[in-house]
């Protein structure tokens, strides 16, 4: 007889290294209740990529996970906190699941917010920082496709927004020197657009690149989910 599977939400930017410790959550045959997203309701974006919530929306719609969005208010931490705490007590979450690297604060600062809430943390895709190369093999090898959709103007110029995280991508971030190419420093983030765990792609209809507090970042305006079994090329095509 199966044990009952343990019910999990996962700390959700849109980006790759969210999606690859969901991906591993649902390998390890772990219950996904939800994907929590921090978002400013006032500017109408998530704060983690600045995403408007109708794209993040149309994300979870095309993993088909529900997507709670957390209005950050005027105090970041204690709306997280009370957030996970109502989905252990209305949806009997057990464990929240976070996409740290190696970055020791970041994940001292999950485990205190998870234990707050009463909540067991989980970091399925933690690494040491020399192993940043293979995990970034690992997520183009399994089949996601992600766009670029920040990247920091003191190493990159605006033609790296709207790349994909390809192996061209691959090749390329490694010449960049103090980099990591994980961009587990905020050098750049990503959106996830389609891969194994995707019932929808995501086709990118509107976007465009601005400069914003040191970022070249990605602005999409409009995207639309196609079946995953279409043979369309509509992800190659360039964005408008």
């Amino acid at each position: 007889m199966h044990g009952k599977k343990t019910k999990v939400a996962i700390s959700w930017s849109g980006g790759k290294d969210g999606c690859l410790a969901l991906y591993r959550t649902l390998k390890a045959e772990k219950e996904v209740e939800c994907l929590v997203s921090m978002v400013s309701e006032k500017h109408e974006r998530n704060h983690a990529h600045g995403l408007r919530l109708e794209i993040l929306q149309q994300q979870a719609k095309a993993l088909n996970i529900p997507l709670v969005m957390v209005d950050s208010g005027d105090d970041y931490e204690h709306s997280l906190i009370q957030a996970l705490a109502e989905l252990k007590q209305e949806r009997g979450i057990d464990e929240i699941v976070f996409g740290s690297l190696y970055a020791e604060e970041d994940r001292k600062w999950n485990e205190e917010v998870a234990l707050k809430a009463g909540l067991k943390p989980s970091f399925p895709v933690w690494i040491s920082k020399d192993e940043s190369s293979r995990l970034l093999k690992e997520f183009i090898t399994l089949g996601f496709s992600a766009v670029i959709c920040r990247a920091s103007d003191k190493i990159f110029d605006p033609s790296w927004p709207s790349r994909m995280l390809d192996w061209k991508f691959y090749e390329d971030i490694h010449t960049k020197k103090d980099c990591c190419v994980m961009g587990e420093a905020g050098e750049y983030h990503t959106f996830v657009l389609d891969g194994p765990i995707f019932s929808k792609k995501i086709h990118l209809v509107k976007s465009g690149v601005v400069l914003n507090s040191g970022l070249w970042s990605l602005d999409i305006e409009d995207c639309k989910l196609v079946d995953r079994s279409c043979q369309s090329n509509l992800l190659n095509q360039s964005l408008i």
